[in-house]
């Protein structure tokens, strides 16, 4: 009966497939932002939509780094997708000492950590790209929930893994 039951962690192959699929999207989306980087800065043409008062040197760097976000968030669903295999799918024949140390997934609550720390780097390089858009001349008090968010989520994780260090 347990064997039966046991036999279902399979069925999680659907999430590592799932996110390996979404990690090849979203870093084919992130060379088409540089892609599109390129042809703003060296061509002054654009296919994404940007305000008109950036200069192309800016309207790069903003594209440069709406492609960094995408390459992070592809690294992310890269891991998400290992960890997933590693903690539910491998059977432990095969070796995983080449693997480098931060694709070491031990259980669950390491890939939690993982997003969080994903969520507030995703934020801060938001902020940034709100920043370079906006102008700095023209932020609202609103635009200080992002690091009020931050700052949030970096409490909950510091709360999460204390008594853990020993």
């Amino acid at each position: 009966m347990f064997s039966r039951f046991f036999s279902l962690r399979y069925i999680s192959v659907i999430a590592v497939i799932s996110l390996f699929a979404g990690s090849v999207l979203m870093f084919l989306s992130g060379a088409i932002f540089t892609i599109n980087a390129y042809l703003i800065f060296f061509f002054g043409r654009s296919v994404a939509i940007l305000p008109g008062h950036l200069s192309e040197e800016t309207a790069a760097s903003v594209v440069l780094i709406q492609a960094v976000d995408a390459f992070l968030f592809a690294l992310v669903l890269l891991i998400f997708s290992f960890g997933i295999y590693a903690l539910f799918i491998h059977n432990g024949k095969t070796s995983t000492t080449d693997l480098p140390h931060w694709l070491h997934i031990g259980n669950i609550s390491e890939l939690k950590t993982l997003l969080v720390q994903v969520i507030i780097v995703i934020l801060a390089v938001n902020l940034l790209e709100h920043v370079i858009v906006v102008g700095s001349e023209a932020l609202k008090w609103e635009t200080l929930i992002i690091p009020a968010s931050m700052v949030g989520l970096a409490l909950a994780l510091k709360l999460m893994h204390t008594g853990k260090e020993a």
